[in-house]
């Protein structure tokens, strides 16, 4: 059986423009969900990644019936290749909770690649509470 879940915490969040791209045009069922691990915002680029790590991700997990197709597409804007010393990320198959149940399933997530770990750690700045879309919203209300 092939798992139809994507976790995202980043562009691929509803309303952005990756979402309006990639997910938007198939048919899913979104549900506000977290995954643990560390987020960082990538120096220069602004766009959040992930580490394994026990804070708190928050995010949306898609379930879509056709994720197979989607997923290849959404490698290339991740820059995933399926070898990790030529990826900036890595897809994992990691546990992700659903807040409205609390129901615990497991979904594709993208973690930055654990071979360029040390770099973002001395190069990123830190979003201690893992939620991007309320440092988008920040940005928004300062402009």
């Amino acid at each position: 059986m092939y798992l139809n879940n994507l976790f995202v915490y980043g562009t691929l969040l509803p309303g952005l423009k990756n979402y309006k791209r990639f997910i938007e045009p198939h048919k899913h069922t979104a549900f506000e969900a977290t995954t643990r691990g560390v987020m960082y915002l990538v120096p220069g680029d602004g766009y959040p990644v992930i580490l394994e790590g026990e804070g708190e991700i928050k995010g949306v997990l898609y379930e879509i019936r056709d994720l197979k197709f989607v997923l290849p597409e959404i490698d290339d804007i991740e820059k995933y290749t399926d070898v990790e010393s030529q990826s900036l990320l890595v897809r994992e198959i990691r546990d992700v909770e659903l807040l409205e149940s609390g129901k615990t399933v497991k979904a594709h997530v993208y973690m930055w690649s654990p071979s360029k770990a040390e770099w973002l750690k001395e190069n990123a700045e830190v979003v201690p509470d893992g939620d991007w879309a309320r440092v988008l919203r920040g940005k928004q209300e300062k402009k």
